[in-house]
């Protein structure tokens, strides 16, 4: 008798705990703050391919590594080809769903308006874009933005310059020369960076903001993986990539002055804390706001979309795509922080969510 109250007793505590597995795992909170959820996961058989940003690439493979772990008969593909890459490949109908960085100009949405009918953009994750840095024996390098303005326009060109050395007192700082590397193609990472120059210091910086721009100076590379790596490469390089790049390759990363006057770096919290000062329009082309007041907010912070056609041309397709991206916006925010992404506030999560909801399958 003793001993079947004892797995009585043991069978009960067991169902408790479970209980309360279950209930944490129902609603939970990342490190950043931002709520995030683990709901069931829809599953569609087939396959289906999606291509553009490199600064979210690394994020999509996760969600596609555990997207597919829980539907066995999905195949998700994607490629970082850019995002002007991305929008060209989605209008032309040769991809299923495309990524940016930047919403659509008008130019492209009518483009791809009349090849495919109306198009979803819909964010689905957010980051931070690292100033990136090379330079031996100087490991918490902090940057204004006047300083970063003036670094990527050419007038900075060596990094013991007196401007780089006021924003670090008692640094030691080499008379290496800068070696500025940008992107070379078309990328929605490169509109971002370059609307926070524009945003913050329009008269030092004046070659305007867009996926690509007349650099002043540098040389260009390929994806935020090509950018990476000729920093890596090159002693006194600077560049720009979102910061899971940078921090895979143990290159420096800026810390950026932000309009409270503190040097923050792009961690998930003050990614969010900057995303949050956004303001959400009714299409969901969420801008970044490159001046956040937040005293943790990090300035270069921006929203990556996701773009689908809301009435979709393969029914079977259009399922698997709707599988695929509901997941994205609510269980896959949690592998964000992870990757050095930031999850979705949440109002804009659940706004996220309905826009994949609208999608016609």
């Amino acid at each position: 008798m003793r001993r079947g109250l004892w797995l009585v007793a043991v069978v009960t505590a067991l169902a408790l705990v479970g209980a309360a597995c279950g209930s944490d795992n129902n609603n939970k909170k990342s490190s950043s703050g931002s709520a995030t959820t683990t709901a069931a996961v829809a599953c569609d058989p087939g396959t289906i391919s999606g291509a553009g940003s490199t600064f979210v690439q690394n994020l999509v493979q996760q969600w596609i590594k555990d997207f597919e772990g829980k539907c066995s008969g999905a195949t998700v593909n994607y490629q970082g080809v850019g995002s002007g890459a991305g929008i060209q490949q989605f209008t032309a109908g040769t991809i299923d769903f495309g990524a940016t960085d930047v919403a659509m100009s008008a130019t492209e949405t009518q483009a791809a308006v009349a090849k495919g009918g109306q198009v979803q953009t819909i964010p689905w994750s957010g980051g931070g874009i690292a100033v990136e840095y090379n330079l031996s024996g100087v490991s918490n390098l902090k940057l204004s933005a006047e300083t970063v303005a003036g670094i990527f326009a050419g007038k900075i060109k060596s990094w013991n310059d007196p401007t780089i050395k006021n924003d670090n007192a008692g640094v030691t700082l080499p008379s290496t020369g800068i070696q500025v590397v940008h992107r070379s193609d078309g990328s929605g990472t490169t509109a971002a960076f370059t609307g926070y120059l524009t945003a913050v210091a329009p008269t030092v910086w004046t070659a305007g903001a867009a996926k690509d721009v007349p650099w002043p100076t540098g040389q260009g590379a390929k994806g935020s993986d090509g950018v990476t790596a000729a920093v890596k490469q090159t002693p006194g390089a600077i560049g720009y990539s979102e910061v899971s790049f940078a921090k895979g390759n143990s290159l420096g990363i800026a810390s950026i002055k932000n309009a409270a006057g503190n040097f923050v770096q792009p961690d998930a919290k003050n990614v969010t804390a900057a995303l949050g000062e956004a303001q959400i329009p009714p299409d969901l082309t969420v801008k970044p706001n490159y001046k956040p007041t937040g005293a943790d907010a990090y300035p270069i912070s921006t929203f990556t979309f996701v773009l689908a056609f809301q009435k979709q041309p393969n029914v079977a397709k259009g399922k698997l795509l709707k599988d695929f991206l509901s997941y994205a916006v609510t269980s896959g925010q949690s592998a964000a922080d992870s990757l050095y992404y930031a999850p979705l506030p949440s109002d804009l999560a659940t706004k996220a969510k309905a826009a994949v909801e609208t999608i016609q399958a």
